[in-house]
């Protein structure tokens, strides 16, 4: 009798599961494609906001994989502004997602901080303008945290989510320079296209 009472319960677990299990994975085949476009535009308007003068962004990928973007001020991409990437970097309790914009001289031209789980109240604060604006006009040689003897202010309380930043950022601009042309060895099509 014992053993008909734990197969009845098994069976009953079963057959919960089984429809927990069939309805989950309907949500997520109805939800999926909402999230996916949702993540999608998100990222077009931080590729946007740290390169706000480009018209077309191209995905570009390099040999390693990687994936980033070169700005053109232009249509017809006759014009390139620069160059668009993402940072990740290790902060107190998450991976932090950076977007970077960088102008063909090396200068940082924005950056949005576009994912994070940090301590609220504090390595959140990553996403504030004021944060963020510090970075503006630096090269990658530039990046530290006040700290070590750096231009950006780490943020109160959350120097490890400052560090995670400005040190994903200084690493993903010094890769994306490894396998782009030397910076201003190229013709400054900004300047041909103006005349």
């Amino acid at each position: 009798m014992k053993t008909d009472g734990i197969l009845k319960l098994g069976g009953t677990l079963f057959i919960v599961t089984l429809i927990a299990a069939v309805a989950l994975a309907k949500i997520n085949s109805i939800t999926r494609p909402k999230i996916e476009e949702q993540e999608r535009l998100e990222k077009q308007q931080a590729i946007k906001s740290v390169m706000p003068d480009a018209v077309v962004f191209v995905r570009r990928e390099a040999e390693n994989g990687k994936e980033y973007y070169e700005a053109y001020k232009n249509p017809d991409t006759t014009v390139s502004l620069g160059y668009v990437t993402t940072a990740y970097g290790s902060g107190f309790s998450s991976t932090v997602r950076t977007v970077v914009g960088v102008d063909k001289n090396g200068s940082i031209r924005g950056i949005k901080v576009v994912y994070q789980q940090e301590t609220p109240g504090l390595g959140t604060h990553s996403q504030d303008d004021w944060f963020q604006k510090q970075f503006r006009g630096l090269t990658p040689d530039e990046l530290l945290v006040n700290k070590d003897g750096g231009k950006i202010k780490a943020i109160t309380g959350a120097t490890i989510t400052s560090r995670a930043v400005t040190n994903s950022i200084k690493s993903s601009l010094n890769e994306l320079f490894s396998y782009l042309p030397p910076l201003g060895t190229e013709k400054d099509s900004l300047s041909e296209g103006e005349n």
